[in-house]
């Protein structure tokens, strides 16, 4: 039993999720990595109920309900991360995720101070996935 567990279900344990090989991180650094966990886990000004990126998640999967959208060759998930601290002030950075598909091409972006966790939505898709998370969750 132990050797059948090893074989057939630790490797799929073990790889990485469908979503996570669709997302294409641009990241470099530290600040760039923190700014983006600061918007993946932003869960409202209640800090509670899902977070954004599932949020972000779901409504892309809703817009597709008869497809598996995530799984299609031709989908692209892509998050950068640009320091823009000379332009807003210490520890802005702007945080732009791309969902790309066949038919389909949404950008969300938002400013964040690393310092603050402060979160301004730029992009008008991004203002709707925060208002959605502070007040449908």
């Amino acid at each position: 039993c132990a050797v059948v567990f090893v074989v057939f279900f630790v490797p799929d344990m073990i790889q990485p999720s469908d979503l996570e090989k669709k997302l294409d991180q641009n990241l470099d650094n530290d600040a760039q990595n923190i700014a983006w966990n600061i918007i993946k886990s932003y869960r409202g000004s209640d800090d509670a109920g899902s977070n954004l990126f599932d949020t972000i998640i779901i409504q892309i999967e809703n817009a597709y309900p008869n497809e598996k959208i995530l799984k299609h060759n031709d989908t692209v998930l892509e998050i950068s991360v640009k320091d823009i601290q000379e332009q807003k002030g210490v520890g802005f950075f702007e945080v732009n995720f791309t969902f790309q598909t066949y038919n389909d091409v949404r950008k969300y972006i938002w400013n964040v101070n690393i310092e603050t966790e402060e979160i301004i939505p730029i992009s008008e898709g991004a203002r709707k996935m925060i208002n959605i998370v502070d007040y449908y969750d």
